[in-house]
């Protein structure tokens, strides 16, 4: 335990209370799943972060801090750095620190029938901390890993489904909509690879990348996107109302995402636990509406066998 954390539990003693006295003790037991932590915080004279916590029961009781993360995305643009790991050091002069790899995570425990003061030493935002029952954390993630994974393969199903149907209707401009939507797809799995690779033994080989695979995905679809646009405004095409309201509906929802981003940016706790999920989930709507365009595009070969005068020039 660092000096300045000892002088301040001292101090505490000093002026006549127990740490866990002074710091308004939470008591937690089996039934706790998670719980947001900043109400029972206090900011102690080095700038650290200082709880206690009382387990009334006979046996230890094992808990998770979690600290909210900023949009991947802002790391890959450079606007974040990786914060260092947790440490936490306790009243009893035990110290427990996030395992490599895993920065915003720390795993903890509080001895029975006994009320234990911890001092959080990094510098972070009390909003964005959260108190865990590891099983129920556990759960948590599984559960986001499988709304993960059926809306990749969902978005998947949609993009073939769009390439086969483009492909049979000979839509040159259902093309852009599956290049943008590609774009888009890349730029999801690249924000969703950690919880998904690494449950299949291959984070090693692709982590290291996937900042990479979000800015090069993030680039190709602003392009396309630049792309559709000026394709929309310059050419006359037979289905031009019904592009127009796809690509309006496909620029909402992007920027629907946007504003989440930077509000999970500014804010980390905007949303709570899904402040992070809602800019992703609103991209996969994006990416969604983009694949339908190219789906329910109307087939050419029907409008083309209507009457010249009925018939705009084909961009």
């Amino acid at each position: 335990m660092t000096l300045p954390i000892r002088i301040f539990l001292v101090f505490l003693l000093w002026v006549g209370m127990t740490p866990a006295a002074a710091l308004d003790a939470v008591r937690v037991g089996d039934d706790l799943r998670v719980m947001r932590l900043a109400p029972y915080v206090q900011s102690t004279p080095e700038g650290s972060l200082a709880f206690a916590i009382q387990n009334a029961s006979d046996e230890p009781i094992y808990l998770d801090l979690e600290r909210l993360r900023p949009p991947l995305m802002g790391f890959a643009l450079g606007l974040f750095r990786e914060q260092e790991g947790l440490r936490l050091f306790v009243s009893d002069d035990s110290e427990f620190t996030a395992r490599p790899g895993y920065p915003d995570q720390i795993a903890f425990f509080v001895r029975a029938k006994s009320v234990q003061t911890f001092v959080l030493v990094n510098k972070v935002d009390a909003a964005g901390l959260y108190l865990w029952n590891p099983n129920a954390r556990q759960a948590f993630e599984n559960r986001r890993r499988t709304m993960q994974a059926v809306i990749l393969a969902s978005l998947l199903a949609l993009g073939v489904g769009g390439l086969s149907i483009a492909v049979f209707r000979r839509s040159s401009r259902a093309y852009y909509a599956l290049f943008m939507g590609g774009g888009i797809l890349v730029l999801i799995s690249s924000l969703w690879m950690r919880g998904l690779v690494t449950s299949l033994g291959f984070e090693d080989a692709v982590l290291p990348y996937r900042l990479d695979y979000a800015r090069g995905a993030l680039i190709f679809m602003l392009v396309m996107t630049a792309i559709s646009q000026v394709n929309m405004l310059l050419r006359h095409t037979i289905n031009r109302n019904y592009w127009t309201r796809v690509v309006i509906i496909g620029d909402l929802c992007l920027l629907s995402a946007g504003i989440s981003g930077l509000a999970a940016a500014w804010q980390l706790d905007f949303a709570g636990l899904i402040s992070n999920d809602v800019s992703e989930v609103l991209l996969a709507v994006t990416c969604a509406c983009v694949f339908l365009g190219a789906i329910f595009v109307p087939d050419q070969r029907r409008v083309s066998e209507e009457p010249p005068d009925q018939v705009s020039a084909d961009g």
